[in-house]
């Protein structure tokens, strides 16, 4: 059977979800979506219940783009949705004044986001869970949330279906070709003829894009729920940046589930193929024994373990751009492991360079190659 649509997303993860339902709120009608699994699975890397956001980052274009993230594109989902996906409260991100943080307090200042230095006697009081030491410097974020993840998720399927998209679960894609004037993907059930297509499908892209293989790199991660003898309802969203790559833990609050959720942001482990199965539970033991260092509460135990994928890039800038050889394509991937914040944002730049080529997102724009599929080197 054949079907014939005016934009076919490939993927309905958080990118995928977000780029249907930004082409829907200009206008474009005929939107298709499919997922090769069922919505909302566990398979790839937007589920889960909670992600963090932030404004604080090391890189000034990044904080750019999150001042429109939460300006513009979060407020607008949430007034379609009907009520707020984000919990907002104060986050603590810190490590060794010597190390990377230094960067992120340079980037806030520089961009003007509202982000302070704390001193330590004044770290210790507001967030008591955490152990700082001497020489931290730690910052105090008044524009970090809790994401609902899985709401975030819901919202958006439920505002595609809503505005008239099309989201079509187990469709496995097999083959896309260019044709004059369209792209024809035969799939698991069927052909579609599409004029446009967005590729989101997360760490399967490089199988449908082989020309990414080198730009992109698939990596597993696990991710721990831990019980301390402190209140982990009342955590901030929280960062510990060390020093040298894959030094940095994450975590937030539980928020009514057991345990607080703590983990290790890796991109450089062993790559790994999304369809092989994995167990997190031996690699949480990690994270809890830098969680008894890092933590002044005492640590009682492990409630559970996850695991997801990154789909990563060298520099972890995201790959925004047109799908080489392939006209009428673009892509959004690599957005190793710090995507889901900038959801409704990238679903914006998506639908927009898939429709006109460029977008109205400044900060974007004036960055622009360093998002393309080529990569810049390195």
């Amino acid at each position: 059977m054949t079907h014939s649509c005016d934009v076919l997303v490939l993927g309905a993860g958080i990118n995928g979800l977000s780029t249907a339902w930004q082409l829907l709120r200009r206008g474009v009608e005929r939107v298709v979506l499919v997922e090769q699994n069922p919505l909302f699975h566990s398979r790839g890397s937007s589920h889960g219940h909670t992600r963090i956001t932030r404004s604080s980052y090391g890189d000034p274009m990044w904080v750019e783009l999150m001042l429109v993230a939460h300006g513009e594109e979060w407020p607008a989902l949430e007034a379609e949705a009907g009520g707020s996906l984000r919990t907002h409260r104060a986050g603590c991100f810190w490590g060794p004044a010597s190390g990377p943080i230094a960067r992120w307090l340079d980037a806030v200042r520089s961009v003007g986001a509202p982000v302070r230095a704390l001193d330590l006697a004044e770290a210790r009081a507001v967030f008591p869970a955490f152990r700082f030491e001497e020489d931290d410097l730690i910052l105090r974020d008044e524009s970090a949330a809790v994401i609902h993840a899985a709401r975030t998720l819901q919202a958006l399927a439920g505002r595609v279906r809503a505005r008239g998209g099309v989201i079509a679960e187990g469709v496995r894609v097999l083959d896309l070709t260019p044709r004059p004037g369209h792209t024809r993907v035969t799939t698991s059930s069927g052909v579609f003829e599409a004029g446009r297509v967005v590729v989101t499908a997360g760490p399967w892209t490089a199988k449908l894009l082989p020309e990414l293989q080198g730009r992109l790199r698939v990596t597993r991660q696990s991710v721990g729920y831990l019980r301390f003898d402190g209140d982990t309802d009342g955590l901030p969203p929280w960062i510990w940046q060390g020093s040298g790559p894959d030094n940095n833990y994450y975590g937030l609050p539980s928020l009514g589930r057991p345990g607080a959720k703590v983990a290790l942001h890796r991109t450089l482990g062993p790559a790994d193929d999304p369809d092989d199965r994995y167990d997190p539970e031996p690699a949480v033991w990690e994270v809890m024994e830098w969680a008894r260092r890092r933590f002044a509460w005492t640590l009682t135990g492990a409630v559970g373990s996850e695991a997801c994928h990154y789909t990563n890039t060298h520099d972890e800038v995201f790959v925004l751009d047109a799908a080489p050889g392939l006209p009428g394509v673009v892509v959004g991937a690599g957005f190793s492991g710090h995507g889901f914040k900038f959801g409704p944002l990238t679903g914006r730049i998506l639908a927009e360079l898939v429709m006109d080529g460029a977008t109205t997102v400044a900060p974007f724009e004036a960055h622009r190659a360093r998002f393309a599929a080529a990569g810049r080197g390195g």
